[in-house]
């Protein structure tokens, strides 16, 4: 069968619309990746990822989660509720092929979490500096006058820097985040759970990425490798992240 290379859009509950590409063998698994906050599909790893996928020969799909890149939506109303709600809905373009997941800071979160819900078949996770519960731990972060204030006003303006611009993040996205803390509750995962995390992160510790995996029971599959001279971006070191793709990639196909 052919390969085929398309554009599609998607119509989110509120009618909203979600827009990728994707690239189809037909058959086999299926390479999602998942942008972090304030990134795109078009960002480095994504396009990376996505070439290397050419190379070899397999399904892939990069696309944007609402409030980001060419999809609909204000950041204003950014939660980790709808970028759930994006991603199930794009996994439903195949919905029994097996899933490989590569999410990079928050999408790191989001592909974790997906990854616990066994009916999306999900057969491997790569995940890249994984920012858990960080709208929790930005607003813990603040002292209680200004906690008290990001929650009278409904958002809070955090100042960019010379990489990143800033951003506004709503009350509402801290509570909604609430519901999804990999880090208090039990988890487990009928997966690999591959993690790269840089030990020079000043933006999500690494060490967050170790009790993670601390917390997850000793049947599970996983390995987190920290790289000394990376930082949260893993500049230079995206050979890491194609590695463990290709490590966690099935060798043996199914398809729909």
């Amino acid at each position: 069968m052919s390969t085929q290379t398309q554009s599609f859009t998607l119509n989110a509950q509120d009618g909203q619309s979600v827009r990728g590409v994707l690239r189809d063998t037909g058959s086999g698994p299926v390479g999602f990746f998942l942008h972090g906050l304030l990134s795109n599909a078009e960002g480095d790893k994504s396009m990376t990822l996505w070439n290397e996928a050419e190379r070899n020969n397999r399904s892939w799909v990069r696309f944007d989660m609402r409030a980001h890149g060419q999809s609909d939506g204000k950041f204003d109303e950014f939660t980790i509720s709808r970028a759930l709600e994006d991603t199930r809905a794009v996994f439903e373009l195949f919905p029994k092929r097996p899933k490989i997941l590569v999410g990079s800071s928050m999408g790191g979160w989001v592909a974790a979490q997906l990854a616990t819900e066994t009916a999306l078949n999900v057969a491997a996770v790569v995940l890249i500096a994984p920012a858990f519960s960080f709208m929790d731990q930005l607003y813990q972060s603040l002292d209680a006058n200004k906690q008290t204030l990001w929650v009278s006003q409904g958002f809070w303006t955090f100042d960019g820097d010379d990489l990143d611009e800033g951003f506004r993040l709503s009350y509402q996205a801290v509570l909604d985040s609430r519901q999804y803390d990999l880090l208090g509750k039990s988890i487990e995962y009928d997966c690999p759970v591959r993690i790269l995390h840089g030990k020079l992160d000043d933006t999500v510790p690494s060490d967050q990425s170790l009790e993670f995996m601390s917390r997850l029971p000793m049947h599970t599959d996983v390995e987190v490798e920290i790289l000394p001279h990376a930082d949260h971006r893993l500049s230079g070191h995206i050979k890491h992240i194609t590695d463990k793709v290709n490590e966690v990639w099935p060798s043996e196909t199914r398809t729909e």
